[in-house]
């Protein structure tokens, strides 16, 4: 059995972060340990909110201790990080754990940082995935990277360019940047490109995946619906298609990639529409403004409990095929 620890926020309601993925993996078979990197009475869209957000020293504590007890993950998914100092501190335990034995293990990093052109992180943080990446700082030999587009350019400094502007040949250009420098990065996904004038089609969500020497691309269906905690889900099912896969052999194997990235697309679709068909049936009586914005979002939570009786049915025999073509 697969044993993975995932680090990223948490809410007492609804669904995002390890909130997301610990129903889903648990009902696949897979361990999975958390540390909640924040801690939220709901997600931020709402109204209102209050939380806290757990300190270096406190996560710190949590990872010297994981340390010392030999728990050997195949894997590690990091989410939102709210501070530059905690992406150091899980950085540091990392590569601790790298040195302390030298396993293969896969690391799974969402450089959350903004969307659509908005930043929502302090400009530290954004100074600290640069920096990663700029470093060949090795704490594992399978790092995948999963920005959307206007993250990409973050990471790149690539920001000058209106995102959907940006044509094939600069996104090549920064995944050429990024893979300059990290012998250890894998696979860089690449998500939120359908709003790119380059794909001019409202209808399909695109995906890409970048490796060295070859480019593919992936293209779902579009549900025009707000969903939150949808990237969330992405990595945790891409851990345990990947690990399942064993891709942590051989990235380099087409077929075990493409069958991993389509089957995480068939999860999260199926858990989308799902969500959707939800909302159809909802009675949505607003009585007025304030009320009507939380009611909405609630409407918009995932329906992960209603969806996990659907997941353990997909396989390969039935899941569609959301690969695309070959790029390169």
């Amino acid at each position: 059995m697969n044993s993975i620890l995932s680090l990223q926020s948490h809410v007492v309601h609804g669904y995002v972060g390890n909130r997301t993925i610990q129903p889903i993996l648990t009902s696949l078979k897979t361990n999975l340990d958390i540390i909640n990197l924040i801690q939220f009475s709901n997600h931020t869209g709402y109204n209102n909110h209050t939380g806290e957000i757990s300190s270096s020293e406190e996560i710190n504590k949590l990872l010297d201790a994981n340390l010392k007890c030999d728990f050997n993950y195949n894997g590690y998914i990091l989410g939102y990080l709210s501070n530059n100092n905690n992406l150091k501190c899980i950085l540091k335990y990392l590569k601790k754990e790298y040195q302390k034995s030298f396993r293969d293990y896969i690391v799974i990093l969402d450089p959350v940082m903004g969307d659509d052109n908005v930043i929502y992180v302090e400009q530290n943080i954004i100074k600290e995935y640069q920096n990663l990446l700029c470093n060949d700082n090795i704490f594992t030999n399978n790092l995948v990277l999963t920005p959307n587009i206007f993250e990409l350019q973050l990471l790149t400094n690539y920001e000058e360019i209106i995102t959907k502007n940006l044509k094939m040949e600069d996104i090549y250009e920064m995944s050429n940047k990024v893979f300059e420098h990290k012998n250890n990065l894998k696979l860089l996904i690449v998500t939120n490109l359908n709003d790119l004038v380059l794909f001019n089609n409202d209808k399909y969500i695109y995906i890409m995946c970048l490796l060295r020497e070859k480019k593919l691309l992936f293209k779902v269906p579009k549900f025009d619906y707000y969903f939150t905690g949808v990237g969330d889900l992405f990595s945790g099912i891409l851990m345990y298609s990947m690990l399942n896969n064993k891709l942590m052999d051989d990235f380099s194997n087409m077929d075990r990639l493409i069958q991993s990235i389509n089957y995480t697309l068939n999860l999260i679709h199926c858990v989308l529409k799902l969500t959707i068909d939800n909302r159809k049936n909802l009675n949505n009586l607003r009585l007025d403004d304030t009320n009507r914005v939380s009611i909405n979002m609630k409407d918009c939570e995932l329906k992960i409990l209603k969806s996990i009786q659907y997941l353990k049915d997909i396989d390969q025999n039935n899941m569609v095929n959301y690969f695309d073509r070959y790029l390169s």
